[in-house]
């Protein structure tokens, strides 16, 4: 399908894979999507500018940059910021179209409904849009399809209106009449408010007179605080809702000046600088923030997960405030469609975008794309059938690699490995949720299909291995996946969450001849190497200390829900493998015990201590925390044996006392290369298991054991 494309601040087409219905969205034929101009142009300037001259606009960012230069190294940080900016990003949040398909789970919906769509990565500038259910309205009868593309614009208005909570007579001032400012005046007017409408632009106030605004103002010719002052009988307005862009705080001291003692000033768009406390203060204002469409916005409860809010006790969420400004467009309460200057065809996008950036298009661009055609459908994992045998690259072929998962970790660390690896490994696949992540990852690779459907990776009898490098909670599927078609498996850990996943994922592996690995890297880094060489004739048990000084995550953060499955299982996985290669004897009792606290900020299994009895005498103990200070190592290991001791801070310096000298290394090096390449080895010669299988498993049930011990505290 065709879509938009923002690369170094110039729109661009570009063809990319068409998304799926997946559980809980929807998928649509957009009819008609609305460009932003505030928003879209401030990001295709944005993207546009040099790395070095967003670090100087953002001292904040780059202050922690250089933190994280000090603890990795110059060159990664640099790199990794480089790919991040050089990415091309799709713009679009607002649109209309028609539903093509439903996913599990979707009951509000059914093909063939016309709805309206929002969300940043969801509603884009494309062909075809998947949004989850909770960012998706039907669009009443009355309403065409470029009037209803505006719906996040009218969300975001209402939302500003409602914050300022007006009553019937009061008298409101609207600060900045770009498209959101038209939309709220005409709201305050259905709502039974006088308005005052100001902007330094003659043409939009004169757009916000014919449209309902009582008394128009522009600043560079009037007295605009005295004359609203005089205009509400000498009290000042009762509300005040800025919807001014601007670097300067003079739009919202304006708001304060003119509001009445008690009065209410919402700031919806950006008015930056500093505020002077005491035009708060004299008057005792309400100085409030109206964030985006509504309540639901940026919780993924609701906006990802589809969980709805109670009507009675939050009668408007994003959703209903989208729905509610359709209604009042098809009862011909709000006239919208003047506001749309330009209309144009995604092909003809980059003349609508320099027709808003010169101010000769109107105050909104609506583009109508022409309709795309499905190559292919997302179908549900059915975990049945026989398990295909798995056929290794012949002589003189290469293995062929489909990575899944388009994350920032797979882009700068496996996909790099894996294109050093060019004489042996093609990455022939690459399967995202979205095109554009798919086609950011293919970067210059050449040769390689782009897809959001995994069933097309699958169905590819040239495809030899799958990288999984999704969310945690996706891994077990994709892996069963993979296994039962034949294909080996290169699993970033955790291998999966639950014991219902591992024991089908061991059932598999026991069937299968794949070969199989779950990407515990740091037991391949060079430090860890030599200290289970110099171990390797050791005469007593090993003893090892790890501590892990995580830093907090709060706990709405990703990895700490289902989609994480918590820390211990997530990134305790790793420290368990790295001990237990190095003691090189199966873990005999396991003990664990999480931090007591009635505060609901600390998290168990964020702050453990696991302590690990090995059948040959060997003891370990692992300490987990989110508690430490972050200019503290992140990872200390210690090992003691025989006299001798290793010590390893965050795997750049090991420091050996008692070895043999030369031993001190000192290389930033945590394994990633080389599990690829020992994995690539084992895929090529049918030896299947770059770590041991037992060893894989065992990791996962201690991991497993120590997370049900936790719990129980």
């Amino acid at each position: 399908m065709k879509q938009i494309l923002i690369k170094k601040g110039k729109p661009i087409v570009v063809e990319v894979p068409a998304p799926g219905a997946r559980e809980g969205m929807i998928l649509v034929e957009v009819r008609a999507s609305c460009v932003s101009p505030g928003t879209e142009l401030a990001g295709m300037a944005n993207s546009g500018k040099s790395l070095l001259q967003r670090a100087m606009e953002q001292p904040d960012k780059a202050k922690t940059a250089l933190a994280q230069m000090k603890r990795e190294g110059i060159a990664t940080v640099w790199k990794r910021a480089q790919a991040k900016f050089d990415k091309e990003s799709a713009p679009g949040y607002t649109a209309a179209g028609v539903v093509l398909d439903v996913g599990p789970g979707v009951k509000e919906f059914t093909k063939g409904m016309r709805v309206a769509i929002t969300g940043v990565g969801f509603a884009s500038h494309a062909e075809v849009a998947a949004v989850p259910v909770n960012l998706a309205v039907s669009i009443p009868e009355e309403v065409d399809d470029a009037e209803a593309s505006t719906v996040a614009l009218g969300a975001i208005a209402m939302q500003g209106v409602r914050r300022a909570n007006v009553s019937l007579g009061e008298k409101v001032a609207v600060i900045g009449c770009g498209a959101l400012g038209i939309l709220a005046v005409q709201m305050l007017k259905a709502a039974g408010c006088a308005v005052v409408a100001t902007d330094l632009d003659a043409s939009r106030l004169q757009v916000a007179k014919e449209l309902g605004a009582d008394l128009c103002l522009n600043p560079r010719e009037d007295d605009a605080v005295a004359l609203a002052t005089h205009w509400s009988g000498g009290h000042g307005v009762d509300a005040v809702l800025v919807f001014a862009a601007t670097q300067s705080s003079e739009p919202v001291s304006q708001a304060f000046q003119m509001s009445r003692r008690k009065g209410r000033v919402i700031l919806v768009g950006v008015a930056g600088g500093e505020y002077k406390r005491d035009e708060m203060y004299q008057k005792e204002l309400d100085f409030l923030i109206s964030t985006s469409y509504g309540p639901g916005r940026y919780d993924d409860n609701y906006e990802l997960r589809g969980q709805d809010y109670p009507y009675g006790y939050v009668r408007w969420t994003e959703k209903r405030n989208m729905q509610a400004y359709l209604d009042l467009i098809a009862g011909g309460k709000l006239a919208v469609s003047g506001l749309i200057g330009t209309r144009s065809s995604l092909e003809n996008a980059a003349e609508a975008y320099a027709k808003l950036k010169e101010g000769s298009g109107g105050f909104l661009a609506v583009l109508e794309p022409q309709g795309g055609e499905l190559t292919s459908e997302m179908t549900a994992a059915s975990g049945e059938g026989e398990v295909q045998k798995y056929k290794a690259p012949k002589n003189g072929e290469k293995l062929s690699v489909a990575v899944v998962g388009a994350g920032a970790f797979v882009q700068g660390t496996h996909l790099p490995n894996l294109v050093a690896m060019s004489e042996r490994v093609e990455v022939s696949w690459i399967c995202s949720r979205t095109g554009p992540s798919a086609r950011n990852a293919a970067g210059d690779l050449e040769g390689v299909q782009l897809t959001t459907h995994y069933d097309e990776v699958l169905a590819d009898p040239r495809v030899h291995v799958i990288l999984v490098g999704t969310r945690h909670n996706t891994h077990a599927e994709f892996a069963i996946r993979a296994l039962r078609a034949g294909k080996g498996v290169f699993l970033e850990k955790p291998m999966c969450l639950t014991s219902e996943e591992y024991q089908e994922i061991c059932q598999l592996v026991e069937e299968s001849s794949a070969p199989f690995m779950v990407g515990y890297n740091r037991r391949f880094a060079p430090q860890v190497e030599l200290i289970r060489s110099q171990l390797q004739n050791r005469v007593h048990p090993v003893m090892i200390q790890y501590v892990m000084n995580a830093g907090y995550l709060p706990k709405d953060h990703w990895t700490q829900g289902e989609e994480g499955g918590g820390r211990l299982m997530g990134e305790g996985c790793h420290l368990v493998d790295v001990i237990r290669s190095l003691v090189g004897s199966p873990v005999s009792e396991i003990s664990c015990h999480a931090i007591r606290s009635a505060n609901e900020a600390l998290v168990k299994d964020d702050n453990f201590s696991l302590n690990l009895q090995y059948e040959d005498g060997s003891v370990a103990n692992l300490i987990y925390t989110s508690q430490g200070n972050r200019s503290y190592p992140k990872e200390t290991m210690r090992v003691f044996c025989d006299e001798k001791t290793w010590v390893l801070e965050d795997y750049l310096d090991l420091d050996v006392f008692g070895g043999p000298k030369g031993s001190h290394l000192k290389v930033r090096d945590k394994g990633h290369a080389k599990e690829l390449e020992r994995f690539v080895v084992a895929a090529f010669s049918g030896e299947r298991f770059a770590i041991p299988w037992d060893e894989q498993r065992e990791v996962w049930e201690t991991c497993y054991q120590a997370l049900q011990l936790c719990l129980e505290q």
